[in-house]
């Protein structure tokens, strides 16, 4: 990619919206927001830039900018231009837009749950979807209407009764002795937001909370995320929740943390279908799914995607290998096959290097006549 300008759709803005702040950078990786701020600097400055020089200047990786910039896009915050050509040669800030007021933090928690049983049966729905039709705009348009809604911050009345209720304030305490600390309000608006407006029963809540520290992660942003990802999920229940957490949450992480993926805590939607193929179809545990994972980022360290993965398991499963000793023998199948191939190369160039030595002496031999 060469170099590309940075606009905005609001002519002359070169400050950081409001509405920014207030209602995607809470929601947003660090990184992914550093990002943005930078982008809002090169705006107002005009000047072309490389992506790798905005890798450079964030001290991260050029996959690591391209990885925020898609992020912005799928918020609606940034967009592409391109040329004639259908090259980047652009992206615009956008003018962001607040959400809808009446998004519901005034909504029951018995309402929510309905929602969240809805959202379970939908989930199912589109996982079949993407099955059948793995990147198909409306798979994931389906998997968009899945998604948590964003924190809403409740007035100063209506968080003065949410703190009076009974069961808040248990969760609150809860919290406070898992966090082994008294919770700042920032803390109690991301406790109140799970309970709330994801609708987290207090038993799913109690067991987010001794989740999260049972891993050692007590931030209330990393929280949240993991209340997300269930609430995506379709989690409505602590059984559910101790199920996910012991069958893929584990493994989803070495996956991730292997393929050094570190900004988020959970697979893609089409990323889950292969995690999901690896552990059901080809019956791999997760020794093999890892041994994968760590040849590709050998193999490509700066490009290790999950169809690379994907394409090491197929090989494997197609040989039936079951365990680290397979995969071993294989190599040493592939090790000999490419052996194999050089020795042919070179016995062929050795034929080839005779031939030409006799077809050299008779022709010297037909000069000297």
């Amino acid at each position: 990619m060469g170099e590309i300008s940075i606009i905005s759709e609001k002519e002359g803005f070169t400050n950081i919206s409001n509405v920014f702040i207030e209602y995607y950078m809470a929601d947003a990786n660090g990184d992914f927001v550093k990002l943005y701020l930078y982008l809002a600097m090169l705006c107002s400055t005009g000047r072309k830039i490389l992506i790798s020089d905005i890798a450079d200047a964030l001290n991260c990786t050029e996959k690591d900018v391209c990885r925020g910039i898609k992020y912005w896009i799928k918020e609606d915050a940034l967009s592409l231009r391109y040329n004639e050509d259908k090259e980047i040669v652009g992206i615009v800030l956008k003018t962001l837009q607040s959400p809808d007021p009446d998004l519901s933090s005034q909504l029951k928690v018995v309402d929510l749950k309905f929602e969240s049983g809805s959202r379970k049966a939908a989930r199912e729905e589109a996982q079949k979807t993407v099955q059948e039709e793995p990147q198909t705009e409306a798979a994931e348009a389906h998997e968009e209407t899945l998604r948590a809604p964003r924190k809403k911050q409740p007035t100063p009345d209506a968080l003065v009764g949410l703190q009076r209720d009974p069961e808040i304030k248990n969760l609150i305490s809860e919290a406070e002795a898992y966090c082994n600390r008294d919770l700042a309000q920032k803390e109690l608006n991301s406790l109140i937001y799970i309970k709330d407006q994801l609708g987290f029963s207090f038993d799913l809540c109690e067991y987010l909370l001794e989740y999260c520290a049972g891993i050692k992660k007590t931030s209330f942003s990393y929280i949240e995320k993991v209340a997300k990802n269930w609430y995506e999920e379709g989690i409505t229940n602590r059984t559910d929740a101790e199920e996910y957490t012991d069958r893929f949450l584990t493994l989803y992480t070495k996956i991730l943390k292997t393929l050094g993926i570190t900004n988020r805590i959970s697979p893609a939607p089409v990323e889950k279908q292969f995690i999901n193929t690896w552990t059901n179809e080809f019956d791999f545990s997760d020794t093999i799914i890892i041994e994968a994972c760590n040849r590709a980022i050998t193999q490509k360290p700066n490009d290790a995607t999950f169809p690379y993965v994907n394409g090491i398991l197929q090989s494997w499963h197609r040989a039936n290998v079951h365990s680290i000793a397979d995969i071993a023998a294989q190599d040493e199948i592939h090790a000999m096959r490419k052996l194999s191939t050089v020795g042919d190369k070179t016995s062929k160039q050795n034929s080839l290097d005779q031939l030409k030595t006799i077809e050299n002496m008779y022709l010297k031999k037909g000069s000297n006549q």
